[in-house]
C-alpha cells in the first residue's frame, strides 16, 4: 500500500510536467543500504535491507549558444524529488525509520550520445526530509542513522537513456545516495545506499527538441584562478553526547560555532575545469568542552592546518571544487587518527560583485565520515 500511494503521488505530479518543464522523467527502484559499519545491527539485524525508491525529474536541456552548453553536450538541468521508503524496511528493535522525503537541484550530462542512445552522469545536492521516527532516547534509541528531521542529500550515479520516439525515453540508472545533517547533532550514522531505478520520461514542451546552435567564442585563454574563503557552521559536541549516553542513559546536544579559513591557487586549463592546491586552516572553538567529556586527560588545540589537492568543475556561474587533504597539524579533538581530510565545495558566483562567491562546504573523514557543513563567502581574484 505504501509503495503503491508513492508511485500514484508520482503519477499525478508527472501529469502536471508539461506545464512546468522541458523534459519530466519518473524512476522507480530499489535502494540497498550499506552498512560500512555505520548501521547499528540492532536495528536491522546483520543484513541491511534493501528499500524501495521512486523520484521525479523536472529539468531544461541548455540549447543556448553559450560555450559550457556546447562542451558539456548540451546538458541538463533542473529540480528533482525522491522518497525512500526507510519505512517499508521491517526493524528487529523499536520502531524503525521512516521515509526519507528529498528536494534536490541536479546536474546530468551525456557522455556518449548516439541516435537514440545516451550514456551520462548525474549528479545533486539538496536536502532530504525524516519527519517520523527518528532517534529519541527513550522510544527509538536504536535508531542511530536520523536525529534531525532535515539533512542534506548528496547524490551521483551514471545513467543510460534510450530513445523511443522522438518525445519518449526510458533508460537505466545507477546512483549512490548519502543523507546526513553534517554532524550538526547525534547520532548521525547517516545513511549511504546504492540505488538501480528503471526511467520513463518525456519531452513534455515540444516533440522536437530544439537544434543546437553554434557557440559564441568569448576569448577564453588558460590562466591562474585565487580564490580566499571564509567558512562557518555548527556543530554538536560528540563527546558530550556520549558522556551522556553512557553515563544518563540518553543522549544529549550541545551546539558550537566551527570555522575554515582557505587560500586556493587553481590552473584553469580549460574552460570548464581548474586544478591547483588549497591551504586550510580550521577552527575547533571548543576543543576544552571536547577534552572536559571525552575522559582521555588530553589538551587540545582548537587551529588545524592542512593543505590539500582541489579539482574545480563549473558550469557558467555555478561550480564544485572536490579536494583531499592532508593535516599538517591537527589536535582538535573531534576524531582520533586524522591524516587525510576530504572536502566538497558547492558554489554560486558573482562576476558582476567584485567576483565574489557564497556556497556550502561539507568536510568528512576516511571519505564518510561528516565532520561539518558550513556556509561560505569568498573572492576570486
Amino acid at each position: 500500500m505504501k509503495r503503491l500511494s508513492i508511485l500514484i503521488a508520482a503519477a499525478l505530479i508527472l501529469t502536471s510536467g508539461p506545464l512546468l518543464a522541458q523534459n519530466v522523467t519518473v524512476k522507480a527502484g530499489a535502494t540497498k543500504l550499506l552498512y560500512d559499519n555505520r548501521h547499528f545491527p540492532a536495528l536491522y539485524g546483520e543484513s541491511a535491507p534493501t528499500i524501495p525508491s521512486v523520484g521525479l525529474k523536472l529539468g531544461w536541456k541548455d540549447y543556448s549558444d553559450s560555450p559550457y552548453a556546447f562542451i558539456c553536450n548540451h546538458p541538463e538541468y533542473g529540480i528533482a524529488f525522491q522518497v525512500d521508503g526507510l519505512a517499508d524496511a521491517p526493524a528487529v528493535n523499536g520502531p524503525g525509520l521512516g521515509n526519507v522525503y528529498s528536494v534536490f537541484g541536479f546536474f546530468d550530462r551525456d557522455i556518449i550520445q548516439a541516435e537514440r542512445f545516451s550514456f551520462g552522469y548525474s549528479g545533486g545536492f539538496g536536502l532530504g526530509l525524516c519527519p517520523n521516527k527518528l532517534y529519541d532516547p527513550e522510544t527509538n534509541p536504536w535508531n542511530l542513522i536520523f536525529s534531525t528531521p532535515v539533512n542534506s542529500h548528496i547524490t551521483f550515479g551514471f545513467q543510460a537513456h534510450y530513445l523511443l520516439t522522438p518525445r519518449y525515453y526510458t533508460g537505466l540508472g545507477f546512483y549512490f545516495n548519502h543523507y546526513s545533517n553534517g554532524a550538526t547533532n547525534f547520532p548521525n550514522r547517516g545513511f549511504n545506499g546504492f540505488e538501480l531505478s528503471l526511467l520513463f520520461g518525456m519531452n513534455a514542451k515540444d516533440a522536437e527538441m530544439p537544434a543546437p546552435t553554434e557557440p559564441v567564442d568569448d576569448g577564453f585563454k588558460r590562466h591562474f584562478q585565487f580564490d580566499v574563503q571564509f567558512s562557518g557552521g555548527v556543530m554538536g559536541n560528540e563527546a558530550y553526547y556520549d558522556y551522556y549516553v553512557d553515563h544518563m542513559g540518553g543522549g544529549k546536544n550541545m551546539h558550537y560555532p566551527k570555522f575554515a579559513f582557505q587560500a586556493d591557487c587553481l590552473y584553469k586549463y580549460c574552460r570548464t575545469h581548474a586544478t591547483g592546491i588549497g591551504f586550510d586552516l580550521f577552527v575547533t572553538p571548543f576543543c576544552k568542552q571536547i577534552a572536559e567529556y571525552d575522559g582521555r586527560g588530553i589538551d587540545y588545540n582548537p587551529v588545524s592546518v592542512g593543505i590539500s589537492i582541489q579539482h574545480e568543475m563549473c558550469y557558467r556561474n555555478l561550480s564544485l571544487t572536490a579536494g583531499v587533504g592532508r593535516y599538517l597539524y591537527d589536535n582538535d579533538g573531534l576524531a582520533r587518527n586524522k591524516i587525510l581530510y576530504q572536502l566538497v565545495n558547492i558554489k554560486y558566483h558573482f562576476p558582476d560583485f567584485a567576483d565574489t562567491y557564497a556556497g556550502i562546504v561539507l568536510k568528512a573523514h576516511k571519505f564518510m565520515a561528516a565532520e561539518s557543513i558550513q556556509l561560505c563567502i569568498g573572492k576570486r581574484f
